[in-house]
């Protein structure tokens, strides 16, 4: 019987309480009380379970609770062993509210009490064991952490119950009144004075509070479709619902007072402050809509502490430098990067900018200069680095089309030129700095970082870059030259090591080159081939958005070199640079299209569309390299292969113009859709995953990009690389 397997499931985890809180116990098994993964596994069964005869379910647990309470209060049950057993039961009591939230009440349920009130007399037992647990100084963490995980599936319940609140006013029975409540929104008070107690009281545990911002988040970003018993579908904006509870006013009112601890429990809590007034700035626009006044009021305590640094800013950077005006600096910044994540529409930007932006008319005397003073001043900590540059990335990111300035209105570029100066700043130290500690944290990560930030600046679309080279100033020109000498700084190896705190860097090098190839190709040969190497490298990647962002990068540069190859006009600059290139760094383009040869003959690439477009270039760039190319992929077949393979690279390019036009790139890719289902069946298995090209298998002593000479009757392969572990 499912019931009594349910049962046994049960006493189970209770018996395992009882083993973890023994201190002779030896038994060499994990707790899942402190494995999280365990954890949720296990209560994913007993969520299934329960669904079978729910009501005799919560019973047994609620009895198990009702028992387990009585005794540890009467002193008769060891603090450890009740802490245990409380935890296990309020960890069960919120599976069986999650699990049954979404599932349709059987037959012998409905003859038996509403769901919504087994769900409200197991959320009375918590509640009320939650006001008991709130009054100790320092309670169990992991009873913490049950609390908030009950919380989360009793959200669910409450957004269900309140939808049905919204349609059907006269219900025999609500969720509030089983609670003792007065309505729904009493409800979902005991939600929120426990997120604000925990804010306030438990801020030394930091997976309490980590779990308590994520769920104040999801109350306050959530936005449910509600189907409600007659089957209509009802939208539920849950953090409209916050704006009428008292707990949630009050944070608003005074959410940089001392009271709310973690705010200055360290700078290890920075990133919480993030999410905290990501959440907060979330509600206050959906309370204020456009009104700054309620902005500015909001903005406060914030904007004491920049006028404050400004201040000191002004004095010099060895007074910003000051240990005194460091916490209070990253504080600033982790702040405003919440509010600025908060910002999805134009109206709430617009407030943000002009809160900094304070005179557009003397950008000089801006408050928001003071992050490029504070740059100067700090450059070599990476604790006030990280946060100030990644506080600028969202500030200048075009998330959404949010920032949309009037015709006439030059901010576009003061934000671009602020964007600038942050990343001169920055590249300039950086650049010239030797010695380091931990070169991911204190290189790396900040280049990634600022990568990010200008490539959000480049394509934010709201600058006009022409305007720049045509009135003389030198802000995009300076900040291109220095973002590829950052680039240039990462050795390849380091690349692939941090590829998830580097993948800023393949997405400025794809924008790099679609807008901006004049700009690169003022780089020596032997630079350009350094970052055309790290393309290479990319191709293989198995992170999508990165082949993605390689092939789209190829594609730019092998465009713009058939463009200035093949004009008839008196030689400009850009096209003796590019004709230097290709005579000085023959090599570079030939292994690129090795490899995406080798791609697409193996069907190791996800997307020949995407692939397409760069090949196509690249074979119309050097017709005699992939002429020779073609030739010794021939070659290495056995003797009956090589017509078919033969006769697959023909069709190829049947029809292919040297043309770059849409047209042509359109035959080409359905060229290249055939070649890869009819191409790739001429190699067998063994041949099409034999070793990665041109590393492994290159000839002694050839030089790099020489064809490769593999085993006799075997094709060329590709391995695809991983993003290796930190």
């Amino acid at each position: 019987c499912i019931q009594q397997i349910t049962l046994a499931y049960v006493e189970s985890r209770l018996f395992m309480a009882e083993a973890s809180a023994n201190a002779n116990n030896t038994s060499d098994w994990d707790d899942p009380l402190e494995d999280e993964v365990l954890r949720a596994e296990q209560l994913e069964v007993l969520s299934n379970l329960g669904r079978c005869r729910y009501q005799d379910t919560a019973q047994h647990i609620m009895k198990h609770f009702d028992d387990t309470q009585r005794i540890g209060s009467q002193g008769s049950m060891p603090q450890a062993l009740f802490g245990k057993k409380m935890t296990w039961l309020v960890y069960m009591m919120g599976a069986l509210v999650g699990g049954h939230a979404s599932t349709k009440a059987s037959r012998a349920d409905t003859e038996c009490a509403p769901t919504h009130v087994v769900n409200g007399e197991l959320a009375g037992r918590v509640f009320r064991l939650v006001n008991l647990t709130d009054q100790q100084p320092s309670p169990p963490e992991s009873l913490e952490l049950a609390y908030l995980y009950f919380l989360e599936q009793f959200r669910k319940v409450y957004i269900g119950e309140h939808a049905k609140q919204v349609v059907q006013q006269q219900v025999s029975e609500r969720l509030a009144t089983v609670l003792g409540l007065e309505d729904e929104n009493a409800v979902l008070g005991l939600l929120v004075n426990k997120i604000g107690k925990n804010l306030q009281h438990r801020y030394s545990l930091e997976p309490v509070i980590k779990k308590t911002l994520a769920l104040f988040h999801e109350l306050a970003a959530g936005i449910n479709i509600v189907h409600t018993s007659d089957r209509s579908p009802h939208l539920i904006v849950s953090g409209r619902l916050l704006l009428k509870n008292d707990m949630v006013k009050y944070i608003l009112s005074n959410h940089a007072a001392r009271e709310f601890g973690f705010l200055t429990h360290g700078l290890t809590y920075g990133k919480y402050r993030t999410m905290y007034y990501h959440t907060l700035g979330k509600l206050l626009f959906m309370d204020i809509r456009d009104n700054r006044d309620s902005f500015d009021k909001f903005m406060e305590p914030q904007s004491h502490i920049l006028n404050t640094l400004w201040q000191q800013s002004c004095a010099g950077p060895q007074a910003l430098g000051q240990e005194s005006c460091k916490g209070p600096l990253i504080g600033l910044c982790r702040d405003l990067r919440g509010i600025c994540q908060a910002c999805t529409g134009c109206e709430a930007y617009g407030m943000l900018f002009e809160w900094l932006v304070d005179n557009p008319k003397n950008p000089a005397s801006s408050r928001v200069t003071l992050f490029s003073r504070a740059l100067d001043a700090w450059s070599n900590d990476p604790e006030v680095t990280t946060p100030l540059l990644k506080f600028m990335a969202e500030f200048v990111h075009n998330k959404a089309q949010r920032i949309t300035f009037d015709q006439s209105s030059p901010n576009g570029i003061l934000l671009f030129r602020e964007a600038s100066t942050i990343l001169v700043t920055y590249a300039m130290r950086i650049l010239q700095r030797t010695q380091f500690t931990d070169m991911y944290v204190e290189k790396y990560k900040g280049i990634g970082v600022t990568l990010d930030m200008f490539s959000h600046a480049l394509h934010g679309n709201y600058t006009n870059f022409g305007v720049f080279e045509l009135y003389s100033d030198n802000s995009l020109s300076k900040s291109m030259a220095l973002a590829l000498q950052m680039c240039l700084a990462i050795p390849l190896q380091e690349l692939n090591a941090h590829l998830k705190a580097l993948k800023p860097y393949y997405y400025f090098l794809e924008l790099a080159t679609r807008s901006h190839m004049p700009k690169v190709v003022e780089l020596e040969p032997v630079m350009l081939t350094t970052l055309m190497q790290s393309v290479e490298e990319g191709l293989l990647s198995f992170e999508t958005s990165v082949s993605m962002q390689c092939c789209a990068a190829v594609d730019n540069v092998v465009s713009f070199f058939h463009q200035q190859a093949a004009k008839k006009s008196r030689s400009t600059s850009e096209q003796e640079r590019v004709l230097r290139f290709m005579s000085e760094a023959p090599r570079c383009l030939q292994n690129i299209l090795n490899v995406m040869l080798q791609l697409v003959m193996t069907g190791t690439f996800s997307s020949t569309w995407s692939i397409s477009r760069p090949l196509l270039g690249l074979v119309l760039l050097q017709p005699d390299y992939f002429m020779q190319l073609k030739e010794q992929l021939v070659q290495t077949q056995i003797e009956e292969r090589r017509p078919k393979l033969r006769d697959c690279f023909n069709d190829l390019m049947s029809g292919v113009e040297n043309s770059l036009c849409t047209k042509n790139k359109d035959h080409f890719t359905r060229n290249l859709y055939n070649f890869a289902q009819t191409g790739g069946p001429c190699l067998d298995s063994g041949e099409r995953w034999r070793g990665r090209p041109l590393r492994g298998q290159r000839r002694v002593g050839a030089p790099r990009g020489s064809p490769p000479s593999p085993p006799a009757g075997a094709a060329l392969g590709v391995m695809r690389r991983a993003p290796a572990p930190r």
